[in-house]
C-alpha cells in the first residue's frame, strides 16, 4: 500500500472499510452461491468430519462475536453522544466570549474547519456503531432446513447434514463478523480523527485567547505611553512658558503671580497624574 493510500485511508477510514467489506461482500456473495448450489467448501466440509458438540461449539462462538462487537459498538456511541454535547457546549460558550477572541480570516477559517471535520467524524462513527448495532445474524435455521434433516431415513446422513449446514453457517456469520468488525474498526477510527480534530480546535482557541490578551495589553501599554508622552509635552510647553514670564515679570508683577501661581497648581497637577499612570503601568 502506498503511502498517499495510508494517509488517505487514515483521514477518511469509510473510504477504507467500504473497499475492505466490498470484497468481504463478494466472497460472501460468491460462497452463498456456491452452498445454494450444493457445490462443496472446504471450509464446510471441515465440519462433517468432527463431533456435532465441537460443531455447535464453534458456531457458538462466532454467534457470540456478533454480542461482543455490538458491545463495542455501544461504547463508541455513547462516546459519540458525549462528544457531541462536548461540542454544543464549548460551541455555546464561545459565542458569548467571541468579544475576547482574537479573530482573523486565518484563525476562523481553522477554527471553522476543524469544528466541521469533528462534526463529520462524529457522524461517521455514530452511523457505522448504528449499523453494527443493528445487525442480526443473518444465517440461522429456517423451519426448512429441518423440514429437509427429517425426511432424511438414515441416521448417519442426518447427522452428515446436519454438521454440514453448521459448517454453512459457520463460514457465512465468519463473512457477516469480519465485515462488522471492519465497521466498529471505522467508527473507532473516525472517533479517534474526531477527537483529534477537537484537541487541535481547542488549542486553536486558547491560542485565540492568547493573542487576544496579549494585543489587549499591548493596546494599553501603547495608550500609556502616549498619555505620558503627551501629559510630559504640556510640562515641556509649561516650563518654556514660565521662562517666557520670568522675562515680562517686571512689567506687571500682579498678574503675573496670579498666572505663575496657576501654571504651577497645573504643574503639579500633571505630575501626580504622570507618576499615577507609571505606577500604573
Amino acid at each position: 500500500m502506498s503511502v498517499w493510500k495510508k494517509i488517505l485511508y487514515a483521514l477518511l477510514p469509510l473510504i477504507e472499510c467500504n473497499s475492505v467489506n466490498k470484497d468481504v461482500k463478494n466472497q460472501q456473495k460468491t460462497s452463498w452461491g456456491k452452498i445454494q448450489n450444493r457445490e462443496p467448501l472446504s471450509d464446510v466440509q471441515k465440519f462433517v468430519s468432527m463431533a456435532e458438540n465441537d460443531a455447535k461449539y464453534l458456531l457458538d462462538g462466532i454467534r457470540g462475536n456478533i454480542t461482543s462487537l455490538q458491545d463495542k459498538a455501544k461504547v463508541t456511541a455513547v462516546a459519540v453522544t458525549l462528544a457531541f454535547s462536548m461540542v454544543g457546549g464549548i460551541s455555546s460558550y464561545l459565542l458569548n466570549l467571541k468579544e475576547k477572541l482574537f479573530i482573523n480570516g486565518f484563525l476562523t477559517g481553522a477554527l471553522i474547519f476543524f469544528v466541521i471535520a469533528s462534526c463529520f467524524y462524529l457522524i461517521n462513527a455514530g452511523y457505522f456503531s448504528l449499523i453494527t448495532l443493528n445487525s442480526r445474524p443473518k444465517y440461522d435455521f429456517s423451519p426448512d432446513d429441518f423440514e429437509f434433516l427429517g425426511q432424511l431415513s438414515s441416521e448417519d446422513k442426518k447427522k452428515e447434514e446436519k454438521l454440514s449446514m453448521m459448517g454453512e453457517q459457520y463460514k457465512m456469520t465468519t463473512y457477516q463478523n469480519t465485515i462488522l468488525n471492519n465497521y466498529v474498526d471505522c467508527s473507532n477510527n473516525n472517533l479517534r480523527n474526531a477527537l483529534i480534530s477537537l484537541g487541535i480546535f481547542f488549542s486553536l482557541i486558547c491560542l485565540s485567547f492568547v493573542l487576544a490578551e496579549k494585543i489587549h495589553e499591548d493596546k494599553q501599554t501603547n495608550a500609556l505611553t502616549e498619555q505620558t508622552q503627551m501629559l510630559k509635552d504640556i510640562q515641556t510647553e509649561i516650563h518654556t512658558l514660565k521662562q517666557e514670564l520670568e522675562d515680562i515679570r517686571s512689567s506687571n508683577k500682579n498678574d503675573y503671580k496670579e498666572l505663575y501661581s496657576s501654571i504651577a497648581e497645573l504643574n503639579v497637577l500633571i505630575e501626580e497624574i504622570i507618576s499615577d499612570e507609571t505606577k500604573t503601568k
